[in-house]
C-alpha cells in the first residue's frame, strides 16, 4: 500500500476551494441577517402603527396621543422621552382623522420615512422604503 502525498497542486486548490466556500457562505450568512432584520423592523413599525390607530379608535380627537402611542407605547411623552424602536421620530409618524366628530371616522396612521441600515449594499439598494399605513374606524359613540 502507497502511502499518500499531498501535492503542491493539491495544497493550491484546497486553498481556493475553501476561500470560494468561505466567500459563498459568507454572502448567505450577511443576506440572512439583513432580511431578517428588514422583517424585524418592519413588523416593528406595523405592531406600533396598529396600536396607535387602536389608541386613535378611541380616542380619535387626541392625535398628539396617538403620535405619542406609536412613539412611546403610551398616550403620554414619557420623562426623559426615549421612543420604542431606535430613530423613530414624531416627524415619521402622521394621523388624519378627518370626520373626527363623526360616527362614521377613521382613524389613518402612516409611519414613513424609516431608516434601516444594511450590511450588504444590494440589499439597500433593492429596498424601497415604503410606508407603514393603518386605518381604524372609530368607536366614539355619536349623541
Amino acid at each position: 500500500m502507497k502511502p499518500l502525498r499531498n501535492n503542491r497542486a493539491e495544497r493550491g486548490s484546497t486553498m481556493v476551494e475553501s476561500a470560494l466556500v468561505l466567500l459563498t457562505f459568507l454572502l448567505l450568512l450577511i443576506g440572512t441577517v439583513d432580511f431578517g432584520q428588514l422583517i424585524y423592523f418592519h413588523q416593528s413599525l406595523v405592531e406600533r402603527a396598529r396600536a396607535a390607530a387602536r389608541y386613535g379608535a378611541v380616542n380619535p380627537s387626541d392625535t398628539a396621543g396617538i403620535q405619542n402611542v406609536a412613539l412611546y407605547n403610551q398616550s403620554m411623552t414619557p420623562n426623559p422621552p426615549s421612543s420604542v424602536l431606535p430613530g423613530l421620530t414624531s416627524a415619521m409618524i402622521s394621523v388624519s382623522n378627518p370626520d373626527a366628530n363623526t360616527s362614521s371616522a377613521r382613524v389613518v396612521v402612516t409611519i414613513s420615512g424609516y431608516q434601516i441600515n444594511f450590511f450588504s449594499p444590494y440589499i439597500a439598494q433593492a429596498f424601497n422604503n415604503r410606508p407603514v399605513m393603518v386605518a381604524v374606524s372609530s368607536e366614539t359613540q355619536t349623541p
